[in-house]
């Protein structure tokens, strides 16, 4: 009981011998483990969520300006957007001269800037080379600026075009964005096809021909991109969970002792699911949002995250559906024929172990440090989401017994 009390002082109020024992304890990516680090020696910092973003219209002219070296930049109607559960996410007007172009325009533009925590820790950096990889293959927002360190806006942010669409037809019921979302059959049936050739071309992606830079990349025909992954989600529990769970350290040794061996990575989006694409009026997929947990790692981790009952809903039969489009072995085949890979169903149990795992640590642990140090302006959301985290638990010892 008082090494788990310490534990629990250290999280709260961690010290540099603390610090540098879970980063030897937990290795991960290089890129991972700057901004879990960073966040440790912020831990004891107060909130800043809070800060005055009247400043914020300065701030960006002073940035764009920078970086376009154009003096007559206008920056107007700057709004924060009620989405997004990890990022401050604002959009605004902006008039410029972009390249080839003579006389200014006014162009919606969107803003991504980290919070003091965040209910996940990643790198913008990754974000901005994994969008910047993707453009033209897959339809992604245009990335036109990046403040890596957060030196002139205070916190590390983008900037990316802005795209209009729905992610969701209009409803009633007030949910959290791709839990248990309803497409009506006539949309589901335009989308659906749609959504597995995105995946299969983002797992299809010559990678190695890319400017990845901020990713390590693993050896081939081993199991170091799992390693580094279980690494990454076991150290965000280590760091950050108010309780213990028995369930959580099982499933971290169950993990650990049964990693398959990945035979030649792929980029993994993270978190492809219905809330994370948007369509435009035509029911065309026009953006695949969320890029900030992308790796090189193993396809099934997508397939496995796309297909959790969780996202899924169900039809006017009440059969599930995975990202409440298609039946999951509809799912499955069809990324099989367009992908040409082989979906592996033994490899899928134990990522789709992983993704609850991933959601335990998220909900259970993450959101609740977050909000309870008061480092977030989603405070509410954050409250809500950690009931997330017990039923990703309930999974996990649901699943457990299977083994």
């Amino acid at each position: 009981m008082k090494h788990y009390t310490n534990t629990l002082a250290q999280r709260a109020n961690p010290d540099e011998a603390w610090i540098q024992a879970i980063r030897k304890r937990f290795p991960v990516e290089n890129a991972i483990d700057e901004v879990f680090t960073r966040k440790l020696h912020n831990r004891n910092k107060s909130a800043e969520h809070s800060m005055d973003f009247g400043k914020l219209p300065d701030s960006l002219s002073a940035f764009i300006k920078h970086e376009t070296q154009q003096d007559d930049i206008l920056v107007e109607n700057v709004h924060r957007l009620s989405g997004g559960a990890s990022k401050e996410q604002f959009t605004f007007d902006l008039t410029w001269r972009p390249e080839g172009e003579k006389t200014p325009q006014k162009q919606c533009v969107m803003l991504r800037m980290d919070p003091t925590e965040s209910i996940v820790e990643t790198h913008r950096v990754r974000e901005w080379q994994t969008l910047r990889a993707m453009h033209g293959l897959v339809p992604v927002p245009k990335v036109l600026w990046l403040d890596a360190e957060g030196k002139h806006l205070g916190h590390p942010a983008m900037i990316a075009e802005f795209l209009e669409g729905t992610v969701r037809p209009e409803s009633k019921e007030d949910k959290m964005s791709g839990i248990g979302m309803y497409f009506p059959p006539e949309l589901r049936d335009v989308l659906k096809g749609q959504f597995v050739e995105i995946l299969a071309k983002i797992h299809h992606l010559d990678w190695k021909k890319k400017d990845l830079s901020a990713f390590d990349v693993p050896e081939s025909n081993s199991t170091q991109a799992n390693q580094w992954a279980l690494n990454l989600w076991q150290r965000a529990w280590e760091e950050d969970a108010i309780h213990a769970h028995p369930i959580m350290e099982q499933a971290a040794v169950w993990l650990r002792e049964n990693m398959p061996v990945v035979d030649n990575p792929v980029i993994v989006h993270g978190d492809y699911r219905s809330g994370n694409f948007m369509y435009d009026d035509n029911s065309q997929i026009n953006a695949i949002f969320d890029w900030e947990l992308a790796y090189l790692g193993d396809y099934h981790d997508d397939l496995a995250w796309a297909t959790l009952t969780l996202f899924g809903g169900v039809d006017e039969h009440g059969n599930g559906l995975a990202s409440s489009m298609m039946p999951v072995d509809e799912f499955l085949d069809s990324y099989e024929q367009l992908s040409g890979f082989k979906v592996d169903r033994k490899r899928l149990f134990y990522f789709h172990l992983f993704s609850y795992y991933k959601i335990s640590v998220i909900a259970a642990a993450t959101s609740v440090r977050v909000a309870y140090g008061k480092k977030t302006h989603l405070d509410a959301m954050m409250n809500l989401a950690s009931g997330l985290g017990y039923v990703g638990i309930s999974e996990l010892n649901r699943m457990l017994e299977q083994t």
